[in-house]
């Protein structure tokens, strides 16, 4: 799946962000840590020197509670949060804290968090990593279970400060492993609470599903160029790059896993979509984007 590729919840604002791939090239791994304010991550490069897995992972978190060289940086834990223990169970962590870490404020929380599975999913074989407190799961501020959350979990926008985070979960539409139905899955993000909730569902339609048996319908290069909402209807603008949908993904699969995703915000009736500007066009060949969609649930499986 495309997020194992790379890794939650559209979702945490990085200033920094390695894929697995990128980490490797540099040699060793990345220690995550925070800015010196508290509001990005940032990290150095260590070379560890376990080998087994679960060697691996204390080790890692033992570095990650050790000053680092670069005094522009600070360990992202606070010193009353501690970990109780935890347990491999086949490509994911499960990590216990104690009663201490629900004290952090939300920025703190996020970014150590980040930090922590930013960190562990370095490690080959570590997709990702769960949260528990005192043996209960990890909820977001709506009270649902945040669940695994992997590296695609924090949205990635560079070049803004951050400011403020949220948890949240999404319900998207993804594509049936035969390409002619949709399938819901409902996604854990942490995110920049200045980025839009349309922009975030198209961030994550394209990184694609976290769960077996889904398909992502978006191509992974394509580009929104433009998102807005204006009198409930969603207008979204891609680059020509959306027409390289895979050819046995249905037009209609394509079409409505955009707009039933989209529509789930109860702001949004309608979508329109268009291509580079255009909207006297197709999807594919027979979807006209030269007039709106409304939510169809017809397709999907139940």
């Amino acid at each position: 799946m495309r997020r194992y590729l790379a890794l939650l919840l559209a979702a945490l604002l990085l200033l920094v962000s390695c894929g697995k791939t990128e980490e490797a090239d540099q040699g060793g791994y990345q220690i995550y840590y925070v800015n010196k304010e508290g509001t990005a991550l940032a990290h150095e490069g260590y070379e560890p020197q376990a080998t087994d897995t679960d060697a691996l992972i204390g080790e890692l978190l033992e570095q990650m509670n050790t000053a680092p060289k670069d005094a522009s940086m600070r360990i992202a834990k606070p010193d009353g949060v501690t970990i109780n223990g935890y347990s491999v169970e086949a490509e994911f962590i499960y990590m216990d804290f104690g009663p201490e870490y629900l004290t952090m404020n939300v920025v703190t929380e996020v970014l150590y968090r980040a930090a922590v599975v930013k960190t562990l999913t370095q490690i080959a074989g570590i997709e990702g990593v769960s949260f528990q407190v005192a043996g209960t799961p990890l909820s977001d501020q709506k009270g649902n279970a945040v669940g695994v959350m992997t590296d695609d979990s924090f949205v990635e926008n560079t070049g803004e400060t951050i400011n403020a985070y949220s948890r949240d979960t999404l319900t998207l539409y993804f594509a049936s492993e035969d390409g002619t139905h949709l399938r819901q899955e409902r996604v854990n993000v942490v995110y920049n609470s200045n980025m839009s909730m349309e922009k975030l569902i198209m961030e994550q339609l394209i990184a694609g599903p976290q769960a077996e048996g889904y398909r992502a319908v978006l191509p992974a290069d394509v580009t929104v160029l433009s998102i807005s909402v204006t009198d409930g209807t969603c207008y979204v603008n891609f680059d020509g790059k959306l027409q390289n949908i895979e050819a046995d993904i249905t037009e209609d699969v394509a079409l409505y896993a955009i707009v039933d995703s989209l529509t789930e915000l109860t702001s949004i009736q309608r979508v329109q979509i268009a291509v580079n500007g255009e909207t006297q066009t197709a999807l594919r060949e027979s979807r006209r984007l030269d007039q709106s969609y409304v939510r169809n649930l017809d397709l999907v499986e139940e």
